[in-house]
C-alpha cells in the first residue's frame, strides 16, 4: 500500500469517486487513470464475481486504481 499520495504515481490530484449502482464503470476508472488521475470502482451492490471481473478489466489496462467497499456496522 502506498505510504503517501506521491507513491500513487498520478499526474493530477484528481480522484474519480465511485457511485454505487451506476456511474462507476471500468471504462471510467481507466479513463481517469489515463488522464492522470486516480479512478475508483464502486464495490457496493456487486456480486463477488461481478466485482472480480471489473477489477480484472481495469487491471488489464492500468496499474493504479482503487475499489470502494461498504463496511456498514450492525445497529
Amino acid at each position: 500500500m502506498p505510504r503517501d499520495l506521491t507513491d500513487l504515481t498520478t499526474d493530477l490530484p484528481v480522484w474519480a469517486a465511485p457511485m454505487a449502482g451506476g456511474a462507476s464503470t471500468p471504462a471510467l476508472v481507466v479513463a481517469a487513470a489515463h488522464a492522470g488521475g486516480l479512478g475508483f470502482l464502486a464495490g457496493g451492490y456487486k456480486t463477488r464475481t461481478g466485482l472480480a471481473e471489473q477489477i480484472a478489466a481495469v487491471r488489464s489496462k492500468t496499474a493504479v486504481f482503487g475499489v470502494n467497499l461498504f463496511a456498514p456496522n450492525p445497529v
